[in-house]
């Protein structure tokens, strides 16, 4: 049997206004391809299908035009929820997938049958326990009077619990069947894109879940979250796949990949990387004004499908009317380029501002996190120590509860609509 392990997809992403829709489609195609040419059996994809719980008309048209195409092909897709995805909304077709060899899991319920998948190629006989992104309500219960290190253990020994009764369940009822886990969650030690992932420190990044969490009878982990493919710990067989195209300009240098996996008699005998075609380039160009300018006048046409995308920061020393003029020249001498300035900024070295060491001019909401904005936050109140990671963390909770609060009613009032 062989297995393509993938995640961390995202579609619907945008780099800063770019769209990045040409990228994903390109991207689905040639994964189409892959599949047939190097004849899959299974497909998995270990959640962040979409790049936010309620994604636009283009992305779930990408979505499901990708599962049409698979359909001739009659092959096995095992999809999980991630932490951008919204659980309802994967979830909505499930049945009508489950005929067509497409299993969706877009949230836990508890019950270990619906999140254990039964395949069988031939003569290999395989299960895939398909865990999705564990949010907190899945997996503690607030208890009045607990510390912030109570709270965290409690969400790391819930993780530990759920993937531990999965195990059971699959060696009680399955005896002597290879079982393949996916999951979506930050395991410690795993390297980050400092920019997509800045708030990477979800369930099981403030647990510090470790890859030895995981119980001893799983083949081979998939993961996903992180979207730098690499190795966790000792051994080669808890993976992160990593994003299948940057998805930052951090990312530009990452070798984006797909994992084939191939099980025969029991093992997982083979784990071969699988490049991703690089269809556009990403530059990041800082400095003073002239070597900007000089840098960006030496980027020469690519021979890639699409234009490559360039990040401009101009750094000066001093904050003066002719540098604000010649970098609003500079935008419109390169508006017609064989390259796009995706976004460009300007910064003055000698101006402070709170506790920042530079002040940044033509900064907009838009370029910041909700995490940046609240630690600017807590910069103007002088707020550090334990108590600033406290309000932090307990800030994260209460972001992801809003959130997640808002799929779900969202969600609710499209289902009144239609009834």
């Amino acid at each position: 049997m062989k297995i393509l392990h993938t995640a961390d997809w995202h579609l619907g992403k945008r780099l800063y206004k770019h769209d990045l829709r040409d990228d994903h489609v390109r991207f689905l195609d040639w994964l189409a391809e892959t599949i047939e040419q190097r004849e899959i059996d299974v497909l998995l994809i270990s959640g962040d299908v979409f790049d936010t719980t309620n994604p636009n008309d283009g992305s779930m048209s990408l979505y499901y035009q990708f599962l049409t195409k698979m359909l001739p092909l009659q092959r096995k897709i095992i999809i999980t929820g991630g932490n951008h995805d919204s659980a309802s909304k994967l979830n909505a077709p499930r049945e009508l997938l489950r005929h067509l060899n497409i299993h969706v899991v877009g949230c836990t319920n508890g019950d270990c049958r619906e999140e254990v998948i039964r395949l069988a190629t031939g003569s290999t006989d395989l299960l895939v326990a398909a865990v999705p992104y564990l949010r907190d309500a899945d997996l503690r219960q607030s208890v009045s009077g607990q510390t912030y290190e109570d709270r965290l253990e409690a969400v790391r020994m819930g993780i530990r619990n759920h993937y531990e009764r999965i195990s059971d369940f699959c060696h009680t009822e399955y005896k002597d069947v290879p079982v393949l886990a996916m999951g979506h969650l930050y395991v410690n030690g795993a390297s980050i894109s400092p920019e997509s992932e800045r708030e990477i420190h979800s369930v099981g990044g403030q647990a510090a879940f470790s890859s030895e969490h995981f119980p001893g009878g799983f083949n081979y982990v998939a993961l996903g979250h992180i979207h730098v493919p690499q190795k966790i710990g000792a051994s080669d067989t808890v993976r992160y796949s990593g994003s299948p195209l940057p998805l930052s300009f951090s990312e530009r240098n990452n070798h984006h990949q797909l994992l084939e996996l191939t099980v025969e008699n029991g093992q997982v005998t083979a784990v071969e990387t699988i490049p991703v075609p690089r269809n556009r380039t990403l530059r990041h160009v800082s400095g003073p004004l002239e070597y900007v300018r000089e840098m960006l006048g030496s980027i020469e046409s690519v021979d890639e499908h699409l234009p490559t995308l360039v990040e401009v920061l101009v750094e000066e020393e001093n904050e003066t009317l002719s540098a604000r003029t010649h970098f609003e020249q500079l935008q419109r001498d390169y508006a017609d380029a064989s390259f796009l300035v995706a976004k460009s900024r300007l910064i003055f070295k000698n101006r402070l501002q709170g506790l920042e060491s530079l002040y940044v001019a033509d900064t907009h909401l838009q370029d910041l996190s909700y995490l940046d904005v609240f630690a600017r936050r807590l910069d103007n109140a002088q707020t550090e120590g334990n108590d600033r990671e406290l309000l932090l963390e307990t800030y994260k909770q209460l972001y992801r509860l809003v959130t997640e609060q808002s799929a779900l009613i969202s969600h609710e009032d499209s289902a009144n609509t239609l009834s």
